[in-house]
């Protein structure tokens, strides 16, 4: 834990209530005449909380949803983003200073350097980011998707093919492990990218899914030896609310991973 970090991270916190905050400006994307059930996407007709999963689980315990095409896994999950813009103008205050909050107290007890390379997958608005920056670590990035508009912390990108080479990334950060099209290559490409050495934390929902996750399981435990295939041990595990927050250290087969990037890059 360290001091300074979390005195920045809390006076920069203050800047949620300036007028002209980013949050704020993201409010003049409400669409006043929006109506969610007459607008919204074809995909989410298919696709809400009860609709859309396959029949059964598959071999590991895991139940996916019934995407006919990758194509449509992607337009699902950028909905998510878009209608909350357009039926919200983003999050609201409170839920921000409480994503804030969540988010400092799960990385205060990080110990890295401060130039260390930090990926957050899945990222939206890009919270998570705006504080681990705010604590000190400035080169902190983002993906997802959908980012949103004018999001200075997030790009586009997808987690399940992220655009980092073999053993780059000081650590990884994910909160939205059931948001994933395929579990074990989910795993499988975090491990690609992290250093041998690097620190994977993710964030575990606890909760049953909504309109938006892709996978969902009845056992823990599944999950929780697939991820030890790709990473070598468990440092920490917590839970907070309806998180429980995982600590992996270390990655497996580097070497096969790298192969299986260079296979599947364009000649």
């Amino acid at each position: 834990m360290n001091l300074f970090r979390d005195c920045m991270f809390l006076l920069r916190t203050v800047r949620l209530l300036m007028p002209n905050n980013r949050y704020r400006r993201l409010k003049r994307f409400y669409d006043p005449n929006y109506n969610h059930e007459r607008d919204k996407h074809p995909v989410r007709k298919k696709h809400f909380g009860e609709g859309g999963w396959a029949a059964e689980a598959g071999d590991l315990g895991f139940r996916y949803r019934d995407y006919a095409s990758y194509e449509e896994y992607v337009e699902h999950q950028k909905q998510k983003i878009i209608e909350i813009m357009k039926a919200y103008g983003g999050f609201s205050l409170r839920v921000l200073l409480r994503q804030r909050l969540d988010f400092w107290k799960r990385f205060r007890v990080i110990d890295l350097p401060s130039d260390a390379k930090i990926l957050c997958l899945g990222a939206r608005f890009g919270t998570e980011v705006e504080v681990l920056r705010d604590m000190g670590y400035a080169n902190a990035l983002g993906t997802d998707l959908e980012p949103g508009p004018e999001n200075p912390y997030v790009v586009p990108g997808d987690f399940m093919k992220v655009d980092a080479a073999v053993g780059s990334i000081d650590m990884i950060y994910c909160n939205a492990v059931d948001h994933a099209y395929n579990l074990p290559d989910f795993f499988k490409e975090h491990a690609r990218i992290l250093k041998t050495d690097g620190l994977a934390i993710y964030d575990i929902a606890m909760t049953a899914p909504g309109a938006f996750e892709a996978v969902h399981w009845g056992d823990e435990k599944n999950l929780f030896l697939l991820m030890l295939q790709h990473f070598q041990t468990v440092e920490r595990i917590s839970i907070d609310r309806f998180w429980k927050t995982m600590h992996l250290r270390g990655t497996r087969g580097h070497a096969a991973n790298k192969e299986s990037a260079e296979m599947r890059s364009p000649a």
